[in-house]
């Protein structure tokens, strides 16, 4: 990504009810993101007090706290402030944690203890667009689909490369690349609802909901290798 983009995030909401890891948020977002206006929260409660009084360009949310699980949080903003980037930090490496905070409108998942390096490097990939997620995460994911497609004796990978159009491989690759919609419309010279529509077509085909799933998707196709 580039400079412009990490200083549009002005304003974080940070939902932790550890003091330490609280305090090694609030530096990585201060270093990533030229020092935005930061509000912190250690309960749900809080945490809703805060939202419906102040919209920020990103939320960092711990799941399991005090007063309930952090997906709330995560259900009312996708709901209530379209353009904040959720981004889920937890301890909780499960499957139906995981995928219950990606459908609720998370668009990254990390696990507690990187280092504040790694994690700004994720916070900068969130801003651009590609899915923010824990190695062990990205395993996770790419196992419970190769596992889910043996289960229900879904179609070989190449059949399901036989069902994608070419337009609809080209945008499943440009957006596993982190591309945004307008940017994927001006390189394969098509409109942006030309392009919304293709990915509403790739998603149902894919059997997926959002970017991080459908990044997974092009990973285990051999479509996009991540570095």
């Amino acid at each position: 990504m580039n400079k412009n983009e990490a200083l549009n995030i002005e304003s974080v909401f940070i939902l932790e009810d550890h003091q330490d890891a609280t305090r090694v948020l609030r530096q990585v977002v201060n270093e990533t993101f030229n020092c935005p206006h930061i509000e912190t929260a250690a309960t749900l409660a809080s945490g809703f007090d805060i939202l419906k009084k102040q919209r920020f360009d990103m939320a960092l949310l711990d799941i399991g706290l005090p007063d309930g699980s952090g997906i709330e949080l995560v259900k009312y903003i996708s709901t209530h402030h379209l353009n904040s980037l959720i981004v889920v930090t937890t301890i909780f490496e499960d499957e139906e944690h995981l995928f219950e905070a990606l459908r609720s409108g998370a668009c990254g998942y990390l696990l507690k203890g990187h280092s504040p390096a790694e994690l700004s490097d994720y916070l900068l990939d969130a801003v651009s667009g590609r899915p923010a997620l824990s190695p062990k995460i990205a395993r996770s994911m790419l196992g419970f689909f190769q596992g889910e497609n043996e289960e229900a004796a879904m179609l070989p990978e190449q059949k399901l490369l036989e069902e994608l159009t070419k337009k609809e491989l080209e945008i499943l690759s440009l957006i596993a690349r982190g591309r945004a919609v307008k940017e994927v419309a001006e390189l394969l010279d098509i409109s942006a609802n030309t392009v919304s529509y293709h990915i509403k077509n790739l998603y149902g085909k894919l059997n997926v909901h959002n970017r991080a799933e459908a990044t997974v998707a092009a990973v285990q196709l051999n479509i996009f290798m991540p570095h």
